[in-house]
């Protein structure tokens, strides 16, 4: 039997999303635990078994699920955390602004949107008495943003075999893969000298000069790998640092890569693929150094787990998908897959949005978000699903 928590405080996709806009979860710092403790609270309302679990500094998860331990499971999955709200916004970012059929506030595509949907799907399936089998989860992290901090610590609640929806910004298509990232300094050393005398042999600039065009190699030849939905690898160059003082050429260059790469690709195959073209060039005395790291993540096309997504995505909205597509960004898939949850991508907004000043999410698009969840969830868990 529903509660009158449930009933007063349950809104709907909208109302929640409202509410979680106004919960600053920027990060850096994050605090995403006062939208955590939030969201508990109203599952809880509905019948929701809730785990907040705390990762010091005002940072939590929220794991939240109703139904058996037996049978299937649906995730579905989020992040709490926005970037920073910089710029010059027209309404303040903290607050839901409603106009023309959009919503604006930080957070309102990525991906409070999504969240929000996603909980209004949960409390209708709880309100019709939970799943016929299985369990539904709902697992919202902190940290996305930045260290994956959230995800990295509730892995040990993931179970193989289950299925997950990350509701990142797809404007409702279902993607099954996003490239990762791999960031690493390539420092590069030569002797500092005065600005005024001659040059003699190679200096720290120079080599960092060629080193930037041997990226450009690199990526030419990156382009003969192919996958089903994502584009080829690619390196951008988006740091350089060198300098000392006005009249001196320095001793040191640093610069900053950003190596998107294919699912299946490691940080060793990522620096083995760096000094083969650095050397290739003539270039030496240089050094790698790690920075950040992050898998590409993909489900097969050919799963059944997608195929239902596809499915219950053109009932719910009266048009069909061709294929499945990729998600541009990097996300958490990456890790779920690599706990062995089937993992597809799929939530209201456009990526175009994210981190944007003047971010926004169309209303309708959240209340098809919920309808599609809810979909799922019946799909995959009532007693006639299959799995």
């Amino acid at each position: 039997m529903e509660s009158d928590g449930c009933k007063a405080e349950r809104a709907d996709s909208i109302g929640i999303l409202r509410r979680l806009i106004a919960i600053n979860t920027v990060n850096p710092p994050g605090r995403e635990e006062a939208a955590a403790e939030y969201l508990a609270g109203l599952l809880r309302s509905c019948g929701f078994c809730c785990e907040v679990q705390e990762l010091g500094d005002g940072r939590a998860n929220l794991i939240a699920w109703i139904g058996e331990d037996e049978g299937p499971e649906l995730i579905l999955n989020g992040h709490l955390d926005v970037v920073p709200a910089i710029g010059r916004w027209e309404t303040d970012p903290f607050e839901a602004v409603f106009q023309d059929g959009k919503i604006y506030g930080r957070g309102t595509a990525d991906m409070k949107g999504g969240i929000a949907a996603m909980c209004e799907a949960a409390i209708r399936v709880a309100e019709k008495g939970g799943p016929g089998k299985g369990r539904l989860k709902l697992v919202f992290v902190a940290d996305e943003e930045c260290s994956n901090l959230g995800t990295l610590s509730c892995m040990k609640t993931l179970r193989p075999g289950s299925c997950a929806i990350i509701g990142e910004p797809t404007e409702l298509r279902v993607a099954i893969a996003h490239r990762g990232v791999s960031r690493d300094y390539v420092d590069l050393s030569g002797k500092a000298r005065h600005a005024a005398l001659p040059r003699r042999g190679e200096d720290a600039v120079t080599m960092g000069a060629k080193a930037v065009l041997a990226i450009q190699g690199i990526n030419k030849e990156l382009e003969a790998r192919t996958h089903e939905v994502l584009p080829s690898p690619g390196i951008a160059v988006t740091m350089v640092q060198g300098y000392e003082k006005d009249n001196i050429v320095p001793g040191r260059v640093r610069l900053l890569l950003d190596f998107r790469i294919l699912p299946g690709m490691s940080h060793e195959e990522v620096c083995e693929i760096l000094k083969a073209g650095l050397n290739r060039a003539g270039i030496e005395g240089y050094e790698l150094v790690p920075h950040f790291y992050m898998p590409g993540g993909e489900i097969s096309s050919g799963d059944d787990f997608v195929r239902q997504c596809m499915e219950v995505r053109e009932q719910v909205l009266g048009e069909g998908q061709e294929k499945p597509c990729a998600f541009d960004a990097s996300c958490e898939q990456c890790f779920l897959a690599g706990q062995g949850v089937r993992t597809v991508i799929c939530g209201p907004g456009s990526l175009n949005e994210a981190h944007t000043v003047g971010e926004f999410v169309l209303e309708e698009q959240i209340r098809q978000a919920a309808d599609f969840y809810e979909a799922v969830a019946e799909r995959l868990l009532s007693p006639a699903g299959r799995n």
